[in-house]
């Protein structure tokens, strides 16, 4: 597993104390038979700026691809593998037909690349458990499976997923977390080039390999329709039937130059924020909520930052320098 940064690991650390105690009353739309839950940050200070039910317990449906994905990452990063690999598909990435958005099939192959965006940019299992077993055999070939969806577990209690119990390696497998995990899960990812990098293209073609040699491809459409609204760079859209309408997107804009009251100095500060929904009924709810959500926190940030309220450190988490 990839070693957290001295800066994250300190986020981490305040911002389990900080979401806990931060509940502030947003006026967007609700959700008739499940009470929705959200998350509004800015990542670079740590400062909360809305939030409703963060630390309750819910089905993330296919958000847990997420957590797939950085863990297939970071076996990248640390083993040196090369995304051209060409990965065969288990006969265990096809039992879900209906998230098996490739039509992939049994002794299938294709690209750790391409099986990446798919699972990252679509609500797709198949691609999800085809990494997963390509990752997990390294560790177990008895269970790759659940070696694999032990690394989950580990990478998000090293992040401080305090609330996250991950069944299965794909969001066909109902897996729990809370909004305020899944901030976390997404700073976490955003942090990644290659993740980021995925998670921000509008499209992708994907190039599936049959057992008997027949090539085809395949168009990946991602499905976050957010990324077209005020410098959206990602994370990932979802839907399921156990999870409802989940969303995890991050906005950017331009860095600002503010006077840092603890050293009467000028200081660049970085501009991201970080937007989680979950549990809407339906998909336009979701992208009204997190329109919402994006355009009330970064007029919320701005007033902040023209009160240069740096001084009031119980608002916002600070990071070592």
């Amino acid at each position: 597993m990839k070693r957290l940064t001295p800066r994250f690991a300190a986020l981490l650390c305040a911002g389990a104390a900080l979401l806990s105690s931060c509940t502030q009353v947003f006026s967007g739309p609700t959700a008739a038979d499940m009470q929705p839950s959200y998350v509004a940050m800015e990542t670079n200070s740590g400062r909360i700026l809305y939030a409703a039910n963060p630390n309750e317990r819910r089905p993330i449906g296919m958000l847990a691809n997420i957590a797939t994905a950085i863990v297939v990452l970071d076996w990248v990063n640390s083993s040196h593998v090369s995304m051209e690999t060409q990965l065969t598909v288990p006969a265990e990435a096809c039992q879900w037909p209906t998230t098996n958005l490739l039509h992939l099939r049994p002794g299938d192959r294709i690209s750790l690349r391409d099986a990446l965006h798919s699972t990252i940019m679509w609500d797709d299992s198949a691609c999800a458990t085809t990494l997963a077993y390509a990752c997990g055999s390294t560790l177990s070939m008895i269970d790759p499976e659940g070696a694999f969806v032990a690394q989950m577990n580990q990478m998000a209690a090293a992040i401080g997923m305090n609330a996250t119990r991950f069944k299965g390696s794909n969001g066909a497998v109902i897996s729990m977390a809370s909004t305020r995990d899944l901030a976390l899960m997404g700073m976490y990812a955003i942090e990644k080039p290659a993740f980021k990098g995925i998670s921000s293209k509008k499209s992708h073609t994907a190039t599936i390999t049959s057992a008997y040699g027949q090539a085809r491809q395949a168009v990946i459409t991602n499905s976050n329709r957010l990324l077209a609204y005020d410098n959206v760079d990602g994370v990932k859209a979802a839907r399921s039937r156990s999870a409802g309408c989940c969303l995890i997107a991050t906005s950017t804009r331009t860095s600002v130059k503010l006077t840092d009251p603890r050293t009467g100095k000028p200081a660049t500060y970085g501009q991201r924020l970080l937007v989680v929904v979950a549990g809407m009924p339906t998909s336009e709810k979701r992208y009204k909520m997190a329109t919402n959500l994006l355009r009330d926190s970064w007029g919320t940030w701005e007033k902040w930052q023209r009160a240069n309220d740096f001084a009031d450190h119980s608002k916002f988490i600070i990071l070592p320098h």
